[in-house]
């Protein structure tokens, strides 16, 4: 064998490993997907055929096997036991679970549709009352945070096109178009701005049918320092066996069983 026909057979005999370990990991993707499916139709059977439990059991299993990215499976996912859950009768509950859902899925119409109605069931405000607050507030974050990601990158794509126009031409117009580019930067950045903002806090909903007693430790005979009510957003601080520490509006903080409490950061 000469010298040229032994590194062709060495990168030869690489080439055909590589081809091998892609097409076992594809088989195993596609096995993957194969047996998400499966689950899948089991959890709808399950639903049209009333049996909750089952529905949500497959469900939840599929759930946990999902990334934690964002995106529309997700959100679906997260949607289908809302559905179960107000099924169930726990309201509160899918209430917590569609809000979840929207955090992937922002512009679902369905989601939204679904959200509002197990609002009014559970005699909560709405959760876009309409004034100029929650439009706003409902407008940025109508993105997901990969969306955002991008606006925020556009922006600054526009500031430095602006600042170049003012390094090249100066005078007024180049004063213009730097003052243009940082205006609409900061436009294009502020969902990010607020996803950002909004992702400090660990955000949780009170499921509890009645108002739940906030104590001073987590223990049953612990002093109580407030009540919360069913269906108010609190912030989880802290968590322990059975127990979570919340901070409610008015920044007083305590625990609460951790059944009663859903987290919204799913």
């Amino acid at each position: 064998m000469d010298r040229l026909a032994r590194p062709l057979l060495v990168l030869g005999l690489l080439a055909l490993l590589a081809l091998a370990g892609d097409a076992r990991a594809r088989t195993s993707e596609v096995a993957v997907a194969q047996a998400h499916a499966a689950r899948d139709a089991s959890a709808v059977a399950a639903y049209r055929a009333g049996d909750w439990s089952a529905a949500r059991a497959e469900w939840t299993a599929l759930l946990a096997a999902e990334p934690r990215a964002a995106g529309p499976e997700r959100a679906r996912l997260l949607g289908n036991l809302g559905n179960v859950a107000f099924r169930e009768g726990r309201v509160l509950e899918s209430v917590g679970w569609f809000t979840a859902a929207l955090r992937h899925a922002p512009r679902d119409t369905g989601l939204w549709a679904n959200l509002e109605h197990a609002r009014r069931v559970a005699k909560l405000e709405p959760a876009d009352r309409g004034d100029l607050r929650a439009t706003l507030r409902r407008l940025l974050g109508a993105f997901t945070p990969a969306e955002a990601r991008l606006l925020a990158l556009g922006g600054l794509a526009l500031l430095a096109a602006g600042l170049s126009f003012e390094a090249l031409r100066g005078g007024r117009s180049g004063r213009r178009a730097a003052l243009a580019g940082a205006a609409l930067a900061l436009a294009l950045a502020a969902p990010w701005i607020h996803g950002a903002w909004t992702a400090l806090d660990a955000p949780a909903l009170i499921v509890a049918e009645a108002r739940t007693a906030v104590r001073s430790e987590p223990r049953e005979s612990a002093a109580v320092v407030a009540e919360g009510p069913a269906g108010a957003e609190v912030e989880l601080v802290d968590a322990l066996p059975g127990w979570a520490k919340v901070r409610l509006a008015d920044a007083t903080e305590g625990w609460i069983p951790e059944p009663a409490v859903f987290a919204l950061a799913r």
